[in-house]
């Protein structure tokens, strides 16, 4: 590359275990987006040649990019225009004033829509009516995504315009009817996704700027690859995918997008032969879907009962012939498949299907992923190892529902092992984290702060042995990471020939107090050797 213009960059900690060969480097050098070079600043000043320009890194601490193997990019888009309906607002009278002021500065046609209502956490421990959001307006339709988005709220308007009605049926899915036999405007799992599908998505224009917005979000807490999970989930499925594709031909995408499609979506580009098709910014993944429902919902599939619920274990969204034949289709074809699955009766079912899958088709290097397996067992982490299954966990779940899932939803004991990091650190079995963007707000920093410490939201200690240590927490947001969208050979890593995606933070986090690491701070992310996030 002797005349394109390279950078080198100096000042700066780079972290040797990030480094080929465990390097203790000075500087580094990039030319046309990749790394040249990497080693003492005199080696990298004669490899750049004269002409280079530097950048004075401010004696920051460099690590690779991250990587944010499972959250919704484009949800989390679409969530910039609605209102939070979250903690924040304290009681379910607060959500409703959030909305009716939202709804005052909305045409009459309309959609009043809000995300992030989360019932356990508020003192009135309930779901929201359609009486509720009726009273926010009767005129214009008012929808509600519940913070686990296993959930939907709709007002009279809404459930009219979705087509919901007391007759209305979905496979997996519940349509809640009220003590009058209409609906109550609750609707769970396959409903709420599929009344989610029908919400009118932003015009084209809207949706483009709405995603550079949410991914420079990312890129302020240091991620410069983000995969999207469940294109389909929310929104026009068409609109969403012709919007990345724009923004890939503007050269206008400051982060690298893995695109994951729900069944349905997938169905429609296998036979085209779209799968793993894109460029180094833009790649058509695989297939994303769902095999349970949310634990705080009851609706996850557990091998044992709620702990408050005796006889009542939640059911698999699907059926195992399903599960099977699915994963059986796709990796075949050699399409990467990740399964939603929260429960250990989730897990399971996914575990037959991809044992299945390769007795019948062979062992096939696809990285295929268990999204959140939160209650996996250390005989199923096993299981996947044996099978080159990467599980992805929810990192902040221990901090943020650990308290209710103790008390609630899956008792002391299970709640110990929640999110089993540490055992899989313990049978060597390659893992993420990740806290499922818009759920949680994106952050990999404090995703790592709570995999190290395990300290719930009451300040109890759960699972101590699950805790692990920062490299390994930062590993599973950068080597193991880049596996999820087979891109151990391009990013992960500060060296050559590696794309100049890197993160500038204000510490290195294996030097300093294990509960400070959520206190660090982003200074710089760069992705393709450009400064997309300044502090």
């Amino acid at each position: 590359m002797p005349n394109l213009p390279r950078t080198i960059f100096t000042n700066a900690d780079i972290v040797p275990h990030f480094c080929a060969d465990g390097l203790k480097a000075e500087a580094f050098c990039t030319a046309a987006g990749r790394i040249l070079h990497v080693g003492s600043l005199a080696e990298v000043r004669r490899a750049a040649g004269p002409g280079s320009t530097e950048v004075d890194l401010c004696g920051g601490v460099v690590y690779p990019g991250f990587i944010d193997t499972h959250s919704h990019l484009s949800s989390c888009a679409e969530c910039l225009d609605r209102v939070d309906c979250g903690l924040s607002n304290k009681s379910v009278a607060g959500v409703l004033k959030a909305l009716r002021a939202a709804s005052a500065s909305i045409d009459n046609d309309g959609w009043v829509l809000g995300y992030g209502y989360d019932d356990s956490g508020l003192p009135d421990n309930r779901h929201l009516t359609r009486h509720d959001l009726d009273e926010v307006s009767r005129d214009k339709p008012v929808f509600v995504v519940h913070i686990s988005v296993h959930f939907a709220y709709g007002n009279t308007k809404a459930l009219e315009l979705l087509g919901i009605t007391k007759d209305s049926r979905f496979d997996g899915g519940e349509v809640g009817l009220g003590e009058d036999g209409l609906p109550s405007g609750y609707l769970a799992e396959m409903a709420a996704i599929a009344a989610m599908g029908r919400l009118p998505t932003s015009s084209p224009d809207k949706l483009r700027s709405n995603l550079s917005r949410a991914i420079a979000v990312y890129n302020s807490q240091g991620f410069t690859t983000i995969m999207d999970g469940g294109i389909g989930l929310s929104g026009d499925a068409e609109q969403i995918t012709r919007s990345y594709l724009d923004l890939m031909r503007e050269d206008s995408l400051n982060a690298r997008v893995y695109l994951q499609f729900l069944p349905q979506i997938m169905d429609t580009l296998r036979p085209l032969g779209l799968y793993h098709f894109g460029s180094d910014y833009l790649t058509l993944g695989g297939l994303k879907f769902f095999l349970d429902g949310s634990i705080q919902g009851f609706t996850g599939a557990l091998l044992e009962d709620y702990h408050t619920r005796p006889g009542h274990k939640g059911t698999l969204l699907l059926s195992e012939e399903e599960i099977c034949s699915i994963v059986g289709l796709h990796h075949q074809t050699g399409i990467q498949v990740a399964m939603h699955a929260n429960g250990d009766r989730a897990v399971e079912a996914a575990l037959q299907a991809f044992e299945k899958a390769i007795s019948d088709y062979g062992h096939k290097d696809l990285r295929h992923m268990i999204i959140h397996a939160q209650t996996a067992s250390d005989s199923q982490l096993e299981r996947m190892k044996a099978c080159d299954i990467i599980p992805s966990f929810f990192a902040r779940h221990i901090e943020v529902w650990g308290d209710r899932h103790a008390a609630i939803f899956l008792g002391p004991e299970r709640t110990e092992r929640l999110n089993p990091a540490g055992s899989s650190v313990r049978l060597n079995l390659p893992f993420t984290l990740h806290v499922d963007t818009p759920v949680l707000p994106v952050t990999a920093l404090g995703a790592m702060h709570a995999a190290v410490n395990r300290i719930s939201s009451g300040g109890i200690l759960m699972g101590p042995d699950q805790r692990i240590t920062p490299l390994e927490a930062l590993k599973a947001y950068t080597t193991t990471a880049a596996l999820c969208c087979g891109g151990e050979h391009d990013r992960g890593k500060i060296a050559s020939g590696r794309f100049a995606d890197f993160v500038v933070l204000s510490d290195n986090l294996e030097s300093i107090p294990a509960e400070n690491l959520r206190d660090v701070r982003v200074n710089m992310t760069f992705t393709g050797g450009r400064m997309v996030y300044q502090a």
